[in-house]
């Protein structure tokens, strides 16, 4: 019984969709296994959520390339496990990261919001829990590091029960990085890719912020 109830719950390839609501969200990374909160106001995606909570309850979360709503071509479709009404006639939501797609049409539908083709053929190792080998200590440190350059904190005692898929994504997902470094996050080709760009990423960020520092200080 518990197995067939787990059935209900979990997406295999055979049930991700080929079609989402988008919902484009500038400088904002969904990773599979993360988990992403969302404050819906607006009145077409309040109609887009609900619509998607009559179906499959799945949201493509995807980033704007520049003002002329040009969009990344890669994005990852979001499940949505929790969400609450408000006494302020909005919706927040609980996302769940589950797989990565392609971008290959939108419309605008009369809802107001734009439903997509997309496809996640390429990607659907992100669907495997298998845990991945990361040096946690050393990827905790330099998030450390870089957050505490950014006069932020990070709660260890939080990560320290995260799995190692839950850890690549919560840090990256709450990382200040740019668009363009959290885009080139999301489009690693797999785990492996991903643990080796966010190391390139927050090295060449740290060196920065500190050669920075040393050329005010020089001035």
């Amino acid at each position: 019984m518990e197995d067939n109830i787990k059935k209900l719950f979990e997406v295999s390839p055979e049930t991700l969709p080929n079609s989402v609501p988008i919902f484009p969200l500038d400088n904002v990374l969904l990773l599979p296994f993360g988990k992403l909160p969302l404050n819906i106001f607006e009145e077409r995606y309040i109609k887009m959520t609900l619509d998607s909570l009559k179906t499959h309850r799945m949201i493509g979360i995807i980033q704007p390339k520049n003002n002329n709503n040009e969009l990344f071509q890669m994005g990852c479709i979001g499940k949505i496990t929790s969400y609450i009404e408000t006494p302020d006639y909005r919706l927040v939501l609980n996302l769940e990261g589950v797989c990565r797609f392609v971008l290959h049409e939108r419309n605008l539908n009369a809802r107001g919001y734009y439903q997509a083709k997309i496809d996640c053929t390429d990607y659907l190792d992100d669907l495997n829990d298998m845990e991945p080998n990361v040096d946690r200590s050393t990827l905790i440190q330099k998030y450390t590091n870089f957050f505490k350059m950014k006069k932020l904190d990070i709660d260890k005692d939080v990560l320290s029960e995260t799995s190692n898929l839950q850890l690549l994504s919560t840090l990256a997902m709450l990382a200040p990085f740019n668009k363009i470094d959290k885009q080139a996050i999301l489009e690693s080709p797999n785990i492996s890719s991903r643990i080796n760009t966010i190391n390139s990423i927050l090295d060449l960020n740290t060196f920065q912020i500190v050669s920075n520092k040393g050329s005010n200080q020089l001035n």
